[in-house]
């Protein structure tokens, strides 16, 4: 077929980016007005043709496209610098957003890999790193342990076995005591997975419990008391909350108000503080 069409001057690929995944959108190949070539590729993986391709457009569902934009256009100019491609975003249709890669052919196929790579990230984050995902497990184990031993301890309570109630109890608080303890671990893991080497004047709380969260702000906090500097918090917007909007942000911002300290919002999802 390709053969029929005579010299072929691009190819251009359409990709659909959609919640948890990111997807080829179907349809059959179809012969572009400017003599190119248009074809989406099932399944997820490129054919020959795409080695070639030097213009691909990427669909990116508008709560996603930050990720690619970065903090005053600092992660699309990485992505530019790094690719060596020219990469526009096209907001002239709101939801998806249109993200088109031009250059010459290994180019685009960095930029089309980068890009693809930022948008699966922002929709499936790894905030926890491996030790803190360890760390949550074994949490979540004491916390399955002690369920199973509570209900052991209202059975033996329930047939007047007192000895082996209170016995029961006292395994009860050991397991939920080894579930703190493990919690505590994951915090801190996570918090390093996401912070290290980044220095006191930054906090990214992603992965973070409210309580954790809210605990490492006030330690952090009464560890600067007297600094002076900028302080960036990064609490997120809420897009991975389960639907019921950012919990952390407004506890933080209280906490900010509560101390008197003058903040500014930096992003949706991050804040500058001034610190005296």
């Amino acid at each position: 077929m390709l053969t029929s069409l005579g010299a072929v001057r691009h190819f251009r690929h359409l990709f659909v980016c959609r919640h948890n995944f990111l997807a080829p959108a179907p349809c059959a190949p179809k012969q572009l007005p400017m003599g190119g070539l248009f074809s989406c590729c099932f399944g997820g993986a490129f054919t020959d043709l795409d080695a070639t391709a030097t213009e691909w457009e990427i669909k990116c569902a508008q709560k996603w496209i930050s990720a690619v934009i970065g903090p005053n256009g600092s992660k699309i100019n990485e992505l530019k610098f790094m690719t060596g491609a020219e990469i526009d975003i096209d907001r002239s249709i709101a939801d998806p957003v249109t993200i088109r890669i031009t250059g010459d052919p290994k180019q685009v196929k960095a930029a089309r890999e980068a890009v693809s790579a930022v948008i699966k990230d922002a929709e499936n984050p790894d905030y926890e790193g491996a030790a803190g995902k360890k760390f949550r497990q074994e949490a979540d184990a004491h916390a399955k342990r002690a369920d199973v031993l509570a209900k052991k301890k209202d059975a033996l309570f329930d047939a007047g076995d007192k000895a082996g109630g209170r016995a029961a109890l006292e395994e009860v608080k050991a397991a939920q005591r080894s579930m703190h303890e493990a919690n505590a671990k994951a915090a801190k893991a996570i918090f390093e997975n996401r912070n290290k080497g980044k220095g006191k004047m930054y906090m990214d709380f992603h992965g973070l419990r409210k309580a954790e969260a809210m605990d490492a702000l006030r330690t952090r906090l009464a560890e600067l008391s007297g600094a002076k500097g900028v302080l960036e918090l990064v609490p997120g917007a809420g897009k991975h909350s389960g639907g019921g909007g950012a919990v952390l942000m407004p506890a933080v911002v209280a906490a900010l108000k509560e101390k008197g300290l003058k903040f500014e919002e930096k992003t949706a999802g991050s804040l500058i503080v001034q610190l005296a």
